[in-house]
């Protein structure tokens, strides 16, 4: 349960960017340095305390270097500083909320008790490491150590926000969740890959926030966690759709699942926002939590995620984020704990996109989507945080479910179509089962429900829930119940609507 919040400073609450310019600006004029100031990166320049670019400048740090910074920052402060648009009105909200602020800068401890003052901020951290606090700043993760030792929580329970590479190493070191907070929009994805996600307003960091909170699931203390897959609904607004959701309402009342996940595919029409919409509305009466992946077919008609999106979002009983924006629409985790909180498990949802071209023989070919190389990474950052067991959910199959046309590869269930895949295997398969992958589960093929286990890793389809028909009319519909146990073990089976039905 996420306790504490840690900010860095600059670039991150305070935008100075120009005042630190016009120091070095002043500085440089003053005494010409032996190092040009245009040859150092200015990334480096932002993420590094005044003392260490004084040594890539002149190779030693003099008192009168530090004393003219000092005189400059009185000079030029109160022309040149300012909060990032809404920073009081977040932290205030993350006060209120309950959380303990702390803050982890690379500025000088005096200026930077003189900006928070001047700024009025300072009386919300109960907390403050600056540059010269620390043996080893960032990028080191010692200073969130330090944090830890303070607040007397764990990794677990921090947060850090901060805007430059060596937050994200300082985090990545402390396996410490982080979010590159980039107001300008301008960091690149070489920023974006060292964090766990990406805000560029204090909305959009209030809902990381949020959906950390709210993205948990405790583990019940007498029986396993019961979750129920449904899949490719197909909504289309029309008479379909009826059959489709007393299916659903039949099925959660069946099983009465802790957690149910849709993986794809939940509309096909130009009127998919109304139909996200409408579904959100119809799945809070079960108050159950649940979450979601798009599928290849949610999006068609020129219909936007990001309308899809805000359509189900005012569904209560929702628990979503769209996730890292280089990696698509749906990646997010979600975590289980035990009855004192602990993360013992994590339910891991991914985009599969819609389509792509893939190199194949020197040619460029279409195909399926897939889970990209960007989204490996994140799997793999992400499960570096959270070194739990973790059951992956997506809605376009990998390769790998193609095996089974092995006459020799056992398998269960109903295999009636050749497996609708992405052609070129990107080996994500191989990537989960060393970060203790127990199982994956998908959708979009409709008339495939099989299970196979290959490394002792779960591959299972999910059962069609949804009317929209082709290649076997009359193909019953279903759900997939899966049950996770206290130790990892996964369990799962096919629920047809037509047996529930005769109960």
């Amino acid at each position: 349960m996420l306790k504490v919040i840690i900010f860095d400073m600059d670039g991150t609450l305070i935008d100075s960017d120009e005042l630190v310019m016009k120091i070095y600006e002043s500085l440089i004029q003053y005494e010409m340095p032996k190092v040009s100031f245009e040859s150092l990166d200015l990334g480096d320049v932002f993420q590094s305390s005044y003392k260490e670019v004084l040594i890539k400048l002149y190779g030693e740090v003099k008192e009168e270097h530090l004393d003219f910074i000092y005189q400059k920052h009185r000079d030029l402060k109160h022309r040149y500083l300012k909060l990032f648009d809404g920073v009081h009105h977040l932290l205030e909200s993350l006060k209120r909320e309950g959380y303990r602020l702390g803050l982890l800068t690379s500025e000088l401890r005096d200026i930077a008790e003189d900006e928070l003052n001047i700024l009025g901020i300072d009386h919300f951290f109960d907390h403050i490491l600056a540059f010269d606090d620390l043996e080893k700043p960032k990028p080191y993760p010692d200073g969130l150590y330090e944090h830890m030792t303070y607040f007397n929580c764990t990794k677990d329970e921090m947060m850090y926000i901060g805007d430059q590479k060596s937050d994200g190493i300082a985090a990545s070191k402390a396996y410490v969740y982080s979010v590159l907070m980039d107001w300008k929009n301008v960091k690149s994805l070489d920023y974006h890959i060292l964090f766990q996600h990406v805000a560029h307003t204090k909305e959009d960091l209030l809902d990381i926030i949020s959906y950390d909170a709210k993205a948990t699931i405790q583990m019940p203390n007498y029986h396993d966690l019961k979750i129920l897959q449904l899949t490719d609904f197909h909504l289309m607004n029309d008479e379909k759709d009826q059959l489709t959701y007393q299916l659903i309402h039949d099925m959660i009342n069946h099983v009465n699942p802790d957690f149910i996940v849709l993986t794809g595919d939940q509309t096909m029409s130009d009127d998919a926002p109304i139909l996200y919409e409408r579904l959100g509305s119809y799945m809070d009466q079960f108050k159950t939590p649940y979450t979601f992946v798009f599928g290849n077919h949610d999006t068609e008609h020129n219909v936007t995620y990001q309308s899809l999106i805000k359509a189900i979002s005012k569904s209560k009983c929702l628990v979503f984020n769209e996730g890292p924006e280089h990696l698509g629409y749906s990646n997010h985790v979600i975590k289980i704990v035990d009855e004192n909180h602990i993360i013992i498990a994590t339910l891991v949802m991914l985009d599969t996109h819609i389509d792509n071209m893939y190199d194949i023989d020197e040619k460029m070919t279409w195909g399926y989507g897939s889970i990209t190389q960007n989204q490996i990474a994140w799997y793999q950052h992400m499960m570096s945080f959270y070194p739990y067991p973790n059951l992956v959910f997506f809605h376009i199959p990998i390769p790998e479910v193609k095996e089974i046309k092995n006459k020799n590869t056992p398998f269960v269930g109903e295999f009636n179509e050749e497996p609708c895949t992405p052609p070129v295997n990107l080996h994500f398969f191989e990537v989960a089962k060393k970060h203790q992958a127990k199982a994956m589960f998908f959708g979009h093929d409709h008339l495939n429900d099989y299970t196979y286990i290959k490394d002792d890793i779960i591959l299972s389809y999910g059962r069609v829930s949804g009317h929209y028909e082709y290649g076997m009319p009359g193909f019953p519909k279903g759900a997939r119940l899966i049950n996770m146990s206290k130790d990892g073990t996964v369990k799962t089976k096919v629920i047809l609507h037509n047996d529930i039905k005769k109960t």
